[in-house]
């Protein structure tokens, strides 16, 4: 079966009544699978795009301290790669946004390709996303996934130079996700002065639409992106500090991630 021309992560973008298009990231099991599913919802409710599924892992190198800490606590509640299948077949009948599975290497090939794709059909998930496996490397869980329309999304550097760039775009569906700076995720005050640059080198060899992470946090940022036509914004950490600070309050700390949604979309 070949790949659609337009996914469905493709084309929640291309839709998406945001500017740019909201992508949130939820770390399954943190605080615990209830909070989590409420998170699924909200960020629904609130326009995202697509939702980025973060499984926790106790090495995550390209993570910064405040998704290492919710992943840890997310593996002391003995989340794991089965267990968030599980969690993504419970709330699957009310989920009608993409989702995009986000995890490292390793819990993948403990799984096995073939019941990880298996899995990801069965339980509906758009796309995926591993940041710790090279292109080089990828060729038979991209076929594994092109097989069954499902995107693998792949992401470009600051420093990535025209080359790498144009060889990562064509392997990319979905979306291609450039990464903000160098280093790992987390809140941070600027980008890298290299993104405009990337983002038009990316275009150049893509139709695909860009998506930014890694620290995207504060309405200026979107104001940013806006300017430079970047259609998506992946935001994480910014929304585990929130939910960080008004725990151990549930209903307050739902309320306070919504009204920063509307804080961050206010033009």
């Amino acid at each position: 079966m070949e790949q659609e021309a337009i996914s469905r992560v493709n084309q929640s973008i291309v839709d998406s009544r945001r500017n740019p298009a909201f992508i949130p990231f939820v770390e399954v099991g943190y605080p615990d699978l209830e909070f989590s599913k409420e998170l699924f919802y909200l960020f629904q409710e609130k326009g995202a795009a697509a939702i980025e599924v973060g499984i926790p892992f106790s090495d995550p190198l390209a993570d910064g301290p405040v998704i290492q800490k919710a992943s840890k606590i997310a593996l002391e509640n003995g989340i794991n790669l089965q267990k968030a299948f599980e969690f993504l077949g419970d709330i699957k009948a009310n989920m009608k946004v993409p989702l995009i599975l986000f995890s490292y290497l390793n819990p993948i090939l403990n799984f096995g390709l073939d019941n990880f794709v298996r899995e990801l059909k069965d339980k509906n998930v758009a796309g995926v996303i591993i940041p710790d496996l090279p292109l080089e490397e990828s060729g038979e869980l991209l076929e594994k996934l092109g097989g069954n329309n499902i995107d693998f999304i792949m992401l470009v550097s600051p420093t990535s130079n025209a080359g790498r760039i144009e060889k990562i775009s064509k392997a990319s569906s979905g979306f291609i996700y450039l990464v903000s700076s160098t280093g790992v995720t987390g809140v941070r005050e600027n980008f890298s002065v290299m993104l405009k640059d990337v983002f038009y080198k990316i275009k150049s060899a893509s139709s695909l639409p860009v998506a930014v992470g890694f620290g995207v946090s504060k309405p200026g940022h979107l104001m940013n992106l806006r300017e430079i036509g970047v259609e998506g914004a992946v935001m994480a950490s910014i929304f585990l500090r929130i939910v960080d600070k008004y725990l151990p309050d549930r209903p307050l700390a739902l309320e306070k991630v919504a009204e920063y949604i509307e804080e961050l979309y206010k033009e």
